[in-house]
Order: C-alpha cells, then sequence, then structure tokens
C-alpha cells in the first residue's frame, strides 16, 4: 500500500511540473506589430511573469512555422536574439528593417516568434529530478510592413470588403492594400440564430479573394469582428448579394 502511495505521488507530482511548465512566463505586449516603412526600427516589449529566469528567443519567418532561426531569410534584425530575463522584469526587442525589396503598394506580412526556454530546476528544488520535464513555449505574432502612401486608411478597410454569396459558400473580395484580419464572422438566419463560421479567425490578403464555407447554413446576413491595428476589435453587420 505504501509503495502504491509512493508511486502514485511521483506521479503526480510529474504532472504538477509539466502543468506549471506549461505556461509560458515569457509575454509578450500586443497581438500584432505595424512596421511603417519610414521608421528605422520598431520595437516590441516582453515580461517574464514568473517566478523563475528565462532564456528567451526571438527570430521572424514569412509564415512558415517550421523555419528554424538559422534558416530564417527574411529581410529583418532583431536584437538582441537571445537574452536572459529575469522573474518580473522586461526585455525591449528591437527589429530593423534592411530595405529589402518589399512590394511597396501593399502591405507585406511577417511572424515574430518568441521562444520561452525556463531555467533548469536547482538540486534541491524538486523531489526527484527524474521526474521534471522541461518545456518550452513558443509565442507567435504577426507583423505587418506597411509602405508609405496607401490609398485608404487600415480602419476603413473591413468596410470596403466585398461579399458575394455564391452556392454554399461565401465569397470576399479584398479590393485594399491593407491586410484584413477577422476574430469572428457570424451568419445570421432567418430565424435570427447565428453560427459561426470562422472558429479559428481569417485573414485576407491585399487584392485577394478567399471562399468561406456555410455547411448548410442559410444566411440572411453576416455580423463581423475586425481586429485592429492595436489588436483591438470593431464589428460590422453586412447584407449578402447573390
Amino acid at each position: 500500500m505504501l509503495a502504491k502511495s509512493l508511486s502514485y505521488s511521483s506521479i503526480a507530482c510529474a504532472v504538477v511540473m509539466v502543468c506549471s511548465a506549461a505556461h509560458a512566463a515569457i509575454i509578450v505586449n500586443g497581438t500584432r506589430v505595424i512596421y511603417p516603412a519610414n521608421k528605422k526600427d520598431v520595437t516590441v516589449q516582453v515580461k517574464n511573469d514568473g517566478t523563475k529566469p528565462s532564456l528567451m528567443q526571438v527570430w521572424m519567418d514569412d509564415g512558415d512555422a517550421s523555419i528554424t532561426p538559422d534558416k530564417s531569410t527574411v529581410p529583418f534584425v532583431i536584437t538582441p536574439p537571445v537574452s536572459r530575463v529575469d522573474p518580473k522584469q522586461g526585455q525591449t526587442i528591437s527589429i530593423s528593417y534592411i530595405n529589402a525589396n518589399l512590394p511597396q503598394d501593399r502591405e507585406s506580412v511577417f511572424w515574430i516568434n518568441v521562444l520561452d526556454i525556463p531555467s533548469k530546476p536547482k538540486s534541491g528544488d524538486t523531489a526527484s529530478p527524474n521526474n521534471y520535464l522541461q518545456i518550452s513555449i513558443r509565442s507567435r505574432i504577426k507583423l505587418f510592413y506597411r509602405p508609405e502612401n496607401l490609398k485608404g486608411l487600415p480602419i476603413e478597410a473591413p468596410k470596403a470588403l466585398q461579399w458575394k454569396l455564391q452556392a454554399n459558400q461565401i465569397n470576399v473580395t479584398n479590393p485594399t492594400p491593407y491586410y484584413v484580419s477577422f476574430a469572428n464572422i457570424k451568419a445570421e438566419t432567418s430565424t435570427g440564430s447565428k453560427n459561426e463560421l470562422i472558429p479559428k479567425g481569417l485573414m485576407i490578403a491585399p487584392f485577394q479573394s478567399q471562399n468561406i464555407e456555410l455547411n448548410g447554413t442559410t444566411v440572411k446576413k453576416l455580423s463581423i469582428t475586425s481586429i485592429n491595428d492595436y489588436g483591438g476589435t470593431n464589428n460590422l453587420d453586412v447584407e449578402l448579394k447573390h
């Protein structure tokens, strides 16, 4: 009985360690970064919200989440790429554009990766070091490179989208030079109920179209929640055209 109790205790201890490690200590301030073309650099603020130091590694990619830091070819330089962040302390990440040949008639999007590598427990911190599992957690946020003199305003882009009902899907066209991101799109039926169409969100590129499947839903109009430059949301109702 004692042996069984010790066994259960060890398993519980291991589970607690895994669950604790699964919560990122490094917190990124914001969900997106806007890089105006006339700026020399932009900064991202992070903070170690944990109780122990963390090693932080930062790199960027162009949408391929499998790209490792040594394989990244994006036209940006990050300073510092690796740093130690003490508990309850912050760190400023500087991102500089290196004048690559990006389109100047529309935005370009990239992803910032922030890897939180927790410190290894010191001897005596755990009941059994063999039960410790170290988990590194990566956060990803978008960076939008915004050229000068683009037509219109980004806050107005969601209203400029063109929506068209086609059979069992909705076609949406973005005629603007800005990326438009959605937190959700709900289809309102003739009975007044609302069905979520994009549970994982959606982003439409400049001058591109995308189809949204209705999956048998009969749509009267759409209730749209878009995401602005500050990570806030704006609501909009859309009457569909056949």
